[in-house]
């Protein structure tokens, strides 16, 4: 039940990098993975280096939560908001389907709210719908380097418990001279 977040962070005083000086996953980071420690993404303003998420990834080795630390420093850095954290995991292969069930379900595990994450029956209709917009973006780390990708997560509509909170294009009213 142990959760190691800002899981791709690197050169962090206090904090092991889960690869070496050669960009190599530690062999205790999937064997730690294996016996049940969560490893979480927590990107925050100082927490994310693609050099990291990158080789990892390439190795075999998947975050089990996608989040963000949000604060101010953060929002206005590489991190923005979940949308684009999770849009940078696109970028580096990871399916929509990956990328969702690291955003929802799987947090919703690790905190014991079973409750949350899921649209099953008698489930409160928490929901945020996406559109994948394709095109040429540049994602920034916590140090400003930017890896490209052409895949990006766009936030149209949320629903807090079955109310819409959020519509960025009117997905939820209707059109003006129908009224």
């Amino acid at each position: 039940g142990d959760i190691f977040t800002h899981t791709f962070a690197y050169s962090m005083p206090g904090r092991e990098s889960i690869v070496d000086e050669s960009n190599q996953v530690k062999p205790f980071v999937f064997e730690a993975q294996k016996k049940g420690r969560i490893f979480d993404v927590g990107h925050g303003a100082g927490a994310f280096r693609w050099h990291v998420a990158i080789n990892a990834i390439k190795q075999g080795f998947l975050p089990n939560t996608i989040s963000t630390d949000l604060y101010a420093a953060s929002r206005n850095a590489g991190m923005k908001d979940m949308a684009n954290v999770m849009s940078k995991f696109l970028a580096m292969g990871l399916t929509i389907q990956d990328v969702i069930v690291r955003s929802t379900w799987n947090p919703a595990q690790v905190i014991k709210r079973t409750d949350l994450g899921h649209l099953s029956v008698g489930a409160e209709a928490d929901i945020a719908v996406f559109n994948v917009k394709e095109g040429d973006f540049g994602y920034m780390d916590a140090r400003g380097a930017v890896f490209k990708g052409n895949k990006k997560f766009e936030a149209e509509l949320t629903l807090r418990a079955g109310n819409v909170v959020w519509d960025l294009n009117g997905l939820s009213g209707q059109l003006w001279d129908k009224l």
